[in-house]
Formats: C-alpha cells, structure tokens, sequence
C-alpha cells in the first residue's frame, strides 16, 4: 500500500504546514501524532479549496474511518512540512486520501492514507458520496 502512495498521481492539492517548536516531543522531533494533527489540517484545507466543511459535504458529513501512516524520516524544527494529497478509490459510501508529506529540502517525511466515509448529518448513519462531490473531487487538480 505504501508504495502506491509514495507514486500516486496526480497530485489534486498541496499545502505547506510550519513545524512549531512545540510540536516536537522528548526525542526532540516533531512528534508522530503531530504528524496526524498535520494530515487533518491538509485535509480541511482541502475541502475548503471546495467551499466545504468535513461537517458539510453537499448536504452530509464526512468522517475517518481507517488510517495508515507510515513514517519515514523525523521532521524537525525551523522547518516546514509539504503535504501533497490525492483523492482516490471512490466508492458509493467511501473514498480514500493519500498523503505524501516533504520537508522544504524535498526529503520524504510521512505517507499516509486515510479512508473517509460519508455520514448523513441528522441519521449519523452511513450514506451515498455525493455524486456532485465526486466528480469535482477527481477533477480539480493542484
């Protein structure tokens, strides 16, 4: 799996996060549950290039339910994290992001995949991805 996450292509959205100095754990690195903290603000920011909210996907919430990360080399501060993210493996309730986090020298920090479900707002029950979200998802490109 983690090797069809460090090729993905295309790329449909990049950020750039800054370390903090207070992200950084006992072993003076940016922590490793930090990183997943970095991969939900990339994914907000990837919704809101759409205009939503992971409460408001056309009409119906989204929420994670699978995570994978594998960590490949410690990230450490002043520095700042590239987050390149793909949306993929559409499925009537589901689809999945992959996450391949760089630091600014271009060395590979983090892959992630991250599986996100859609969920009626009022039921809290599973529901169909909204089709209009669909196809702007495989459709915009960074």
């Amino acid at each position: 799996m983690f090797n069809e996450i460090k090729q993905f292509e295309p790329v449909h959205f990049s950020t750039r996060i800054p370390f903090r100095i207070t992200d950084h754990n006992y072993g003076d690195h940016v922590a490793n549950n930090v990183f997943v903290e970095y991969l939900h603000e990339g994914r907000v920011q990837y919704l809101q290039r759409f205009g939503y909210t992971e409460r408001n996907v056309e009409g119906v919430a989204l929420i994670m339910s699978e995570l994978c990360v594998k960590y490949t080399k410690q990230g450490l501060y002043p520095d700042t994290l590239k987050l390149d993210i793909s949306a993929t493996n559409f499925r009537p309730t589901r689809f999945d992001l992959y996450y391949r986090g760089y630091d600014l020298t271009g060395d590979l920090l983090v892959l992630a995949r991250t599986e996100m479900a859609a969920l009626g707002r009022e039921s809290g029950k599973p529901t169909r991805m909204p089709e209009a979200f669909v196809r702007r998802a495989k459709s915009e490109f960074v």
